[in-house]
């Protein structure tokens, strides 16, 4: 993982540099629990909290491989399904100690010095976060479920994360990321680097439930090489004080990406939520769809881009909003960039407030108006993304009715 005594010090100065978007947090406001690592076997060795977190958004947190309270790494040391397939899960801090593949992926998408979280997450981080290998052409045939979790007011959270699927291999990755009930304040700042190998698949799901004292700064990079395909499908719709992300998918040649969002702003939360995606490669692909809620005071800021360095790409991106209030905002900011004849771009958004008439419509049919205007939020927010299993499909379109009872009242 050393970056020699020159990097590190370019690191140290990136602990005072801002992220070019969203509002500036004081990191030394929070403390850190004392790293440790441990192993769990059986439901009895799983916390109470962990179960709390995973209440918030319908995970069942006995299924998962990887827990983390604050910064105590929780993990199953052989996983009765998974062990079978090879596939190796384990906190990243070990894998850097124990694996000769941790240690040539750590640090490699994302810069320690990109700013004053990924630094501090590489000086203070202690390496937490779960690493994740799928070997060559090993199809996991069941969702691999990681939770983490903050359990204490004004706690700092530190997660990096590497997820490594060989070649031709396909796995399914679901994050949960939450407080239990009575947590206010925090911050949770999680690297991310995922590794999607030739002719190899990747979907991930990520749920984060916070609340409104949150300070939420996920960083991820996505390196899918040739043939392969990555699917991202991220979710919040809890209060938060402010989020930021802007996770980067730079794709080789025949690459697919479907890179699916969406975000239900409440209370008032700064929410600047995003997605990018590079065409490096000749017949590489990428599609970015997003669905932005908005209520109470809430400002949302959807950023999408696609840029295109070889002929014969393909990007969309698709940004729809919605206003639930007055006093909220939405802005939709998708850019998209050619820098080679024959690729082909396109984009559309849209930011609108639920039609009078499809509500009247609806109660005609013999809906009050709240449930009618559920129904319709509901509908809006409904993506379907492809590839994903069905037992996740079951948990995400339960957490979309939570949102949607959230959202209307």
């Amino acid at each position: 993982m050393g970056l020699g005594e020159r990097n590190t010090s370019r690191v140290r100065e990136a602990l005072l540099k801002p992220a070019p978007f969203g509002p500036d947090v004081d990191l030394d406001a929070y403390t850190a629990e004392p790293v440790s690592v441990g192993e769990v076997s059986g439901e009895s060795g799983i916390p109470a909290e962990a179960r709390g977190a995973g209440e918030r958004f319908g995970m069942n947190v006995e299924a998962a491989s990887y827990i983390q309270l604050d910064e105590t790494a929780l993990y199953r040391l052989m996983e009765r399904v998974l062990g079978k397939y090879g596939v190796k899960i384990m906190p990243t801090r070990l894998a850097l100690e124990k694996t000769d593949v941790g240690r040539s992926l750590a640090w490699r998408l994302v810069d320690p010095a990109t700013d004053k979280y990924t630094a501090s997450t590489y000086l203070r981080g202690g390496e937490l976060g779960y690493f994740i290998y799928v070997p060559r052409g090993v199809r996991v045939p069941v969702p691999i479920y990681t939770c983490l979790a903050i359990t204490g007011d004004r706690r700092i959270q530190y997660a990096h994360n590497i997820v490594f699927v060989d070649e031709g291999a396909e796995a399914h990755v679901v994050t949960g990321c939450a407080v239990p009930h009575g947590v206010r304040e925090g911050v949770h700042i999680g690297v991310s680097e995922f590794y999607v190998s030739r002719n190899a698949r990747l979907t991930f799901t990520m749920m984060h439930a916070w609340a409104d004292g949150m300070h939420v700064r996920p960083r991820t990079a996505v390196r899918v090489e040739e043939g392969a395909e990555y699917v991202s499908y991220y979710i919040i719709y809890s209060p938060v004080a402010s989020l930021q992300t802007y996770p980067r998918t730079e794709l080789s040649a025949g690459g697919k990406a479907y890179l699916a969002s969406i975000v239900a702003g409440s209370g008032r939360g700064i929410y600047d939520q995003g997605s990018a995606a590079v065409l490096a490669g000749k017949g590489s692909s990428a599609e970015v769809v997003s669905r932005v809620v908005a209520s109470d005071h809430a400002e949302v800021y959807a950023r999408s881009s696609i840029d295109a360095y070889d002929a014969e790409t393909r990007g969309h991106i698709e940004c729809l909003g919605l206003l639930l209030s007055g006093k909220a905002m939405v802005s939709s900011i998708p850019v998209i960039t050619s820098r080679k004849p024959g690729a082909l771009l396109s984009h559309e958004a849209a930011i609108g407030m639920i039609a009078e008439k499809e509500i009247q419509y609806l109660m005609s049919k013999g809906f009050t108006e709240d449930e009618a205007k559920s129904v319709l939020v509901r509908g809006f927010m409904s993506i379907e993304v492809p590839g994903i299993p069905l037992a996740v499909k079951r948990e995400v379109e339960k957490l979309l009715d939570r949102i949607t009872r959230n959202a209307v009242g």
